[in-house]
């Protein structure tokens, strides 16, 4: 499985108690230019893995050691006006749902954006491996 589909499997497991908020597979492309997640809040959408390779440590035989850091951000967006009172909850559930991914080194970061009446959470998930 890809890091992708782990992390759509945890936030899935994570969630499970949130009976107001759901995950799509789909990835968050835009229509009439309005993103999926700004169309159908309280559903989390997770972007496409980014990925850049670069070399760790050169080696003499040319089998240079790697490392791969790997970046993918999921979206949810929430009515400003009538935020669920659990919200704290579930953005803390998408935080810790980098640890369904096996990575020497995961993180994760939450920001939020207001657009209009429509609060965004931005979570980017971030891991290293070598």
């Amino acid at each position: 499985m890809s890091i992708r589909d782990n992390l759509i499997t945890q936030i899935t497991t994570n969630l499970s108690g949130h009976s107001q908020f759901g995950i799509s597979t789909e990835l968050p492309f835009s229509t009439s230019d309005t993103p999926l997640y700004m169309k159908n809040m309280r559903t989390v959408f997770v972007d496409e893995l980014q990925e850049d390779v670069t070399e760790l440590y050169p080696v003499l035989d040319g089998n240079d050691v790697m490392q791969t850091e790997s970046t993918c951000v999921a979206y949810l967006a929430v009515d400003a006006k009538n935020q669920p009172t659990d919200i704290q909850t579930v953005v803390a559930n998408l935080l810790v749902a980098r640890n369904g991914v096996t990575a020497g080194i995961r993180a994760s970061d939450v920001t939020t954006e207001l657009e209009d009446d429509v609060i965004l959470y931005n979570i980017e998930y971030n891991f290293t491996t070598v």
